[in-house]
């Protein structure tokens, strides 16, 4: 028998995260602390759950939060300290002259500059580096909440793939396979986001000039990321599909780009920053001695964090001016961390009791058309943890299981839960409150969601659909 009122109770937290955010336009921390408190007393009362696992659960939820807040900080003072020394204004700047019209940029930083960085970085960190760069270019704060959001739209290859390396290893799948199959599902994928920016950024009349640009860059983002990952190196993926739309975009623009003078010296902190990610991800002995180090020195937390340094050094900011950054930095990051806090131990709960579980089995019942909710089921974990890594970690066993039980590919049902965990992130809430900290609109969290809404829905029912054949 079905257990009807388990669903319900299951996916209660969501349903009041989404009705306190989007019906009431309540901010991200009051809306945490309120699903946290529903998914703790469905945990402890409802008979089908447990709480034994709680305890464990805040433990996990706790270290989540820690290395995604020391991310963030070091991601905001490196822009806090380039906006000191101009550098934000004099990329924007070369960026307006080289594409005066807003949804060229905007289609340039949604599908090619924001997926690179989001893949050599990961945790969102792209949206605390894209989102100041479309404000200083005059997009309203809201756009650039929304742009720089789905800027993520690489999120399979984000932090070189972590996300998808956990997926493999819970399917049964090798690195190469699960990457090449997100690839190829990602395909259809990237136009969505092209279209959806210059249709942001100016309305029909961007869709008639830029949109079929939009659709062609979009298109050779996912060839670029597919062919990479068949040929190349899978976890550099992302990055180089970004790369690869971003030398497009400037290799069709190069008669303005004769003649403009390159910001060389406001570009040297993020070339930085490359290096040191290019650094730190390198050969597995590296690796192994900076993982020896701590959790402080592992990440993309420390490259920030010395790029920063690297960035004061550089434009000679001062005591005082680099005494500002952080205490602007403190400013923007304080409100932040009860959100994600509070949004991570929710998850980390929903999971530990079962209740995402339970929400997830429920779509096995469909037999053979599994495939088309799949997606959904992806999507579900990509909202509740507003990360690919732990999404997989969340569903990918579950996902595996309905798929041997019916006979259905393995590897397309991997892909398909790590596509879509990845892509519907964007709406987490923890993710869209780094959104609404880089563009000063804390408190207006649902109105970023639902404008960031669109583009994602559209990724999962074209990934239903592919199920579905």
């Amino acid at each position: 028998m079905v257990d009807v009122l388990g669903f319900v109770v299951a996916g209660l937290p969501f349903v009041v995260a989404g009705v306190l955010m989007l019906g009431f336009g309540w901010p991200a921390a009051r809306s945490g602390a309120v699903t946290l408190v529903v998914a703790v007393a469905a945990a402890l009362m409802w008979p089908g759950f447990g709480g034994g696992g709680l305890g464990g659960a805040a433990v996990d939820g706790i270290a989540t939060t820690a290395a995604v807040l020391y991310v963030l900080f070091g991601g905001l003072l490196l822009y806090n300290l380039l906006s000191a020394g101009g550098a934000v204004e004099a990329v924007s700047r070369f960026l307006g002259e080289l594409e005066p019209e807003r949804e060229g940029l905007a289609l340039v930083v949604v599908i090619g500059v924001s997926p690179f960085f989001e893949s050599v970085t990961g945790f969102g960190v792209a949206v605390v580096i894209s989102a100041p760069i479309l404000l200083a270019a005059g997009f309203s704060p809201l756009k650039a909440a929304v742009l720089a959001s789905w800027g993520q739209c690489a999120v399979p290859w984000g932090a070189l793939g972590v996300g998808t390396v956990i997926g493999a290893n819970l399917s049964d799948t090798t690195f190469p396979a699960l990457s090449d199959w997100s690839a190829l599902l990602s395909l259809p994928l990237f136009p969505i986001y092209g279209v959806a920016a210059v249709a942001l950024a100016g309305g029909k009349d961007g869709i008639r000039r830029r949109g079929v640009e939009a659709v062609l860059l979009g298109l050779l983002a996912g060839a670029g990321t597919l062919l990479t990952s068949v040929f190349l190196i899978p976890e550099l993926s992302g990055a180089i599909g970004g790369l690869v739309v971003t030398g497009a975009f400037l290799v069709v623009r190069r008669q303005r780009l004769s003649g403009l003078d390159l910001p060389a010296r406001s570009l040297l902190p993020y070339v930085f920053l490359v290096f040191l990610l290019t650094l730190t991800n390198g050969p597995e002995p590296v690796q192994a001695v900076i993982e020896d180090l701590g959790p402080v020195f592992t990440g993309p937390g420390l490259p920030l964090f010395l790029s920063a340094g690297f960035a004061a050094l550089l434009f000679g900011l001062g005591a005082g001016s680099a005494g500002e950054a952080v205490r602007g930095t403190a400013g923007q990051w304080l409100p932040t961390a009860g959100a994600v806090l509070t949004f991570v131990l929710a998850g980390e709960v929903v999971a530990a009791s079962g209740a995402a579980a339970l929400l997830a089995s429920g779509a096995s019942a469909l037999g053979n058309l599994y495939l088309m909710a799949a997606p959904v089921v992806g999507s579900l974990g990509g909202v509740l943890t507003g990360s690919n890594a732990a999404s997989n970690a969340l569903f990918m066993p579950l996902q595996i299981e309905a798929a041997n039980s019916l006979d259905l590919p393995r590897t397309l049902t991997a892909a398909v839960q790590n596509v879509s965990g990845s892509h519907a992130s964007m709406l987490a809430p923890q993710r869209i409150v780094l959104a609404a900290t880089a563009t000063g609109l804390l408190g207006r969290e649902g109105e970023i969601a639902r404008a960031a809404l669109p583009p994602v829905i559209v990724s999962i029912v074209i990934l239903a659909l592919i199920g579905a054949f």
